[in-house]
């Protein structure tokens, strides 16, 4: 693995499991464990339609140093963006030289696209 590769900060965020006022247990990810650097690559999206509800997922290749305390219930940051992924796969790579994840982003600009909406039916209304 090469240093130079490495461009991309990268933040991982551990699961922490709390109750809410009625005891059910809630999945949070509140604080940052990790924060070290790594090699993103783009693998591809998909958009899927789903009982009228529009779906999109992407696809990335995250490769970081060999860090054993890093496990797939994490939520991952890539460059301080407001995109959150979920680690679907983790692979080690060489003797502990580093690791190769699959992170996944879905369906968080569903909202974007229903504030979109609104928007276009409140022009309607002026007119």
């Amino acid at each position: 693995m090469r240093a130079g590769n490495l461009i991309n900060r990268v933040r991982f965020f551990a699961k922490i499991i709390t109750r809410d006022d009625y005891g059910a247990s809630v999945d949070t990810w509140p604080d940052v464990t990790i924060d070290t650097r790594g090699e993103v690559r783009f693998v591809g999206g998909s958009k899927t339609l789903s009982n009228e509800e529009k779906f999109y997922s992407k696809s990335i290749e995250l490769t970081v140093r060999y860090r054993s305390n890093i496990v797939e219930t994490m939520r991952v940051q890539i460059d301080e963006r407001n995109d959150i992924y979920s680690i679907s796969y983790i692979e080690p790579i060489g003797r502990k030289e580093g690791l190769r994840l699959m992170l996944e982003k879905k369906n968080d600009d569903s909202i974007r696209y229903l504030t979109d909406d609104t928007n276009l039916e409140d022009d309607t209304n002026l007119i």
